[in-house]
């Protein structure tokens, strides 16, 4: 099969593009041979990938097996109740989190069951109702499958261990994360504000030359995961781990680069994070916000940045993802030139 042949580290973002283009041939699996990866591609001309200056090479490819059936089919409730049965649900690792409506609470185990018959690599099946707390943690029920909430998850070719109970992990980010590892250089130092389990921290040590990478988180069991991911992924020596508070911390530190993942309340902690900036860098912002008020809501963050007659300049901005029926998860690159 014809495969584009890559650099593990252009990986995602080549595939990305592919997929973009409808020239990613879904059902085959990338192979990997060293230092690259190659990419199955829809029957293409060269000339249609010629931009991406990569070379097309001849593979054995294996091809997945598509799904039977959609769980939902094996799921059997009244059918005034049907259009309740959840469309999507996240898998960390090999277990699932599923929010279960109200209505369908008398056939939650059903559901459990469903999604383990038609998902041969998933484990455990959980009922997510919410995270909660100032330390992030999740209240999760068991549905189904093996009774646990640890798990190990892999990501861009980096390993995450971590409790999904008692971390908070989103595997719905991993595009974000990929896009902000492709914009740290070589040589910064990068603060990463609230860290979790270190998917933005173990992300950029294994894929930049960094100087070092501050994470900080309140946690302290998610430091305890981020320091044994640190391990895992062999970056031990590139980062600094804080337990506590970052608002507290962020300005004894000096950094190039900061990462303020924690969008109900970023806007809270902008004053420590302009403390750890060096003269100038960048500043990648997240929020959750009413979609009506998001124009409003980072011109009163700039105004904030700008407030000590500091410059401050959007350089990219992007929804990240729809949060609910009104809201929208924003992340925005701020770059920052203090006085």
């Amino acid at each position: 099969m014809d495969c584009l042949k890559v650099p593990k580290s252009e990986g995602e973002n080549i595939r990305q593009k592919l997929l973009k283009k409808d020239l990613l041939f879904q059902e085959g699996k990338i192979k990997v041979e060293g230092d690259h990866i190659f990419i199955p591609l829809n029957k293409v001309k060269s000339s249609e990938i010629d931009d991406l200056g990569y070379e097309i090479v001849e593979k054995d490819i294996e091809v997945r097996k598509k799904t039977e059936r959609d769980y939902r089919e094996l799921v059997d409730v009244p059918s005034d109740l049907e259009n309740y049965v959840p469309t999507s649900y996240d898998v960390i690792g090999d277990i699932a989190l599923i929010k279960i409506p109200t209505e369908l609470q008398d056939f939650k185990r059903q559901i459990g069951k469903a999604i383990l018959k038609t998902h041969k690599n998933l484990e455990t099946v959980l009922e997510d109702k919410g995270v909660h707390g100032e330390l992030r943690t999740r209240s999760l029920e068991y549905i189904a499958g093996e009774d646990k909430t640890e798990t190990l998850y892999r990501e861009h070719g980096a390993e995450f261990e971590l409790d999904v109970e008692k971390v908070y992990f989103s595997p719905r980010l991993a595009t974000e994360r990929w896009r902000v590892v492709n914009k740290v250089k070589e040589d910064e130092s990068v603060l990463d504000m609230f860290a979790g389990a270190g998917p933005y921290t173990v992300l950029i040590g294994k894929n930049v030359d960094v100087d070092h990478i501050y994470s900080i988180d309140l946690n302290p069991i998610a430091i305890r995961y981020l320091k044994k991911n640190i391990e895992r992924n062999s970056i031990r020596d590139l980062v600094t781990t804080h337990q506590g508070d970052a608002g507290e911390i962020a300005p004894m530190l000096s950094v190039d680069r900061i990462i303020m993942n924690l969008p109900h309340s970023s806007k809270e902690f902008i004053e420590p994070a302009l403390c750890a900036l060096k003269k100038e860098g960048t500043i990648h912002y997240y929020e959750i916000v009413e979609d009506s008020e998001k124009k409003e809501s980072i011109e009163e963050l700039l105004k904030r940045i700008e407030k000590e007659d500091n410059f401050a300049e959007i350089l990219e901005e992007r929804v990240v993802r729809t949060y609910s029926a009104s809201k929208v998860h924003m992340a925005y690159d701020i770059f920052v030139r203090k006085k």
